[in-house]
């Protein structure tokens, strides 16, 4: 009997990077499970895909700025296969306005999505990866959680925030076997960033040493690698072409 496929999970797996990673994980022998919080169309045109060529997934939904669903959706990937090896904290939104007039809603949306989301999931996942004897949990975060971003204050705290948590979850987390580590991606062109002014855009262009905005397939090779290796944890790289 061969070797059992590992399982991970990436949240807002159905679009953009996330999509990426679900559909370059699958390719890479890992059965997928395949997060979205409202657009279930969207979630399983991207199975559909990974069965297509012969991978296995499955879509699972869940709002992960409500507390009970990350246990909910947890539970429905180990009543599939089992088990869970490797956590990818995609999922994130954006509501961007100036400081001065950003209201209570937009800063608790992207904070509850972008923040909690990741922590309660974390959580949930903790307890599995022990009983397995180790695992891999990815946050994905921002330039903007590391030198601020105009007009993104929630953004830009959630994703700071997160990078505490990933660097604090490390530390205790660690005895148990399981690594924690953040990845911090360049500007992409996704669902998310297309909605953006122009001159946000160009600024990214500007910023790059290589005059081209970050390849979503770059940050899947290096997140695939990085869950193989067994000695790093507590880290945050940037996966970009810009230096500071």
């Amino acid at each position: 009997m061969g070797k059992e496929k590992e399982v991970v999970l990436v949240t807002g797996g159905s679009r953009g990077l996330g999509k990426t990673l679900a559909v370059g994980f699958a390719r890479s022998g890992y059965r997928v499970a395949v997060h979205f919080r409202s657009d279930r169309k969207a979630a399983e045109k991207t199975v559909g895909k990974i069965r297509e060529e012969g991978g296995e997934a499955l879509s699972v939904a869940a709002d992960l700025s409500a507390p009970g669903d990350a246990g909910q959706m947890i539970d429905r990937i180990l009543d599939a296969w089992g088990g869970l090896h490797v956590l990818i904290n995609n999922a994130a939104t954006i509501q961007d306005g100036p400081l001065i007039s950003l209201s209570d809603s937009a800063w608790s949306l992207v904070m509850e999505t972008n923040l909690s989301g990741p922590f309660r999931t974390l959580r949930q996942v903790i307890p599995v990866m022990e009983r397995q004897g180790g695992g891999r949990i990815v946050n994905i975060v921002s330039l903007a959680g590391l030198r601020g971003s105009t007009g993104q204050v929630n953004y830009a705290a959630a994703k700071a925030g997160l990078i505490g948590l990933t660097l604090a979850a490390a530390r205790e987390l660690g005895p148990m076997n399981i690594r924690v580590n953040a990845v911090s991606p360049g500007f992409m062109e996704t669902d998310m960033t297309e909605g953006l002014p122009g001159p946000v855009r160009d600024r990214a262009l500007r910023e790059s040493c290589l005059n081209r905005f970050c390849d979503p397939g770059d940050v899947f090779r290096f997140i695939r690698n990085l869950v193989q290796l067994k000695g790093v944890t507590g880290q945050v790289f940037c996966v970009d072409s810009r230096i500071d």
